[in-house]
């Protein structure tokens, strides 16, 4: 009698893309499949003549996958090979940062930054520790060295909603609209926070605002 073997796994093989184990892992990466990606990846990151890519794109898909114990032994090889790899440095603390471990993914951010001191991702990531670590005004510092005042108020209000903390997301864009008043998004996020906080009569003059902003009132008597 005979038996029958089940199938090998199916194994995507990106098209245009050179067969070796780096090119086509990056490739399935790109593409969402991680599993696959993992499979090429892990040849690569010991076969492959750039092992700091190979590992670095094999901790970026463990991370993807929640795995970021196993992410981060794959940046910690790639440091052995490359102690001063800003990108490595930068992707081993956000995987710090992605574990809840805020003290050593802070150390990790700053050492990329030393590094590579003008590049915005770095310090945007530095900023959400900060936040996460309680530090808003270090939070506040990062968030403007890469754009404004105006957008990093912005960017705390968004990030103490995602907290569930509607006093501070208030507090931060009337802040905000100090800098730019009447700004449009700014006034309709102030406005459903303030409904949600049972402040229904200045939700409705913010409303009010947004319907017919000043500078428009001023604008109909010509000029």
């Amino acid at each position: 009698r005979q038996t029958t073997l089940p199938p090998p796994p199916f194994t995507p093989v990106i098209a245009g893309v050179p067969l070796d184990p780096l090119s086509q892992g990056r490739a399935l990466l790109a593409g969402g499949h991680l599993n696959e990606a993992i499979a090429q990846l892990s040849i690569a990151a010991s076969v492959s003549p750039d092992l700091i890519e190979a590992n670095n794109l094999l901790g970026q898909t463990y991370d993807r996958l929640g795995s970021h114990a196993l992410a981060q032994e794959c940046y910690e090889r790639a440091l052995k090979a490359a102690p001063k790899d800003p990108r490595t440095h930068a992707n081993l603390g956000y995987s710090l940062y992605l574990a809840d471990k805020y003290a050593p993914a802070l150390k990790r951010l700053k050492q990329a930054a030393r590094l590579a001191p003008f590049d915005a991702r770095i310090t945007a990531n530095i900023a959400q520790v900060y936040f996460r670590l309680g530090n808003y005004d270090e939070a506040f510092k990062n968030f403007a060295n890469i754009s404004n005042a105006f957008a990093a108020r912005v960017k705390l209000a968004g990030l103490f909603e995602g907290t569930s903390r509607p006093g501070e997301a208030i507090r931060q864009y009337e802040r905000a609209l100090k800098l730019q008043p009447n700004a449009p998004a700014v006034l309709e996020s102030l406005a459903a926070l303030y409904e949600q906080t049972g402040r229904a009569r200045e939700a409705e003059a913010t409303r009010r605002t947004l319907r017919n902003p000043p500078n428009k009132q001023k604008s109909t008597t010509g000029g």
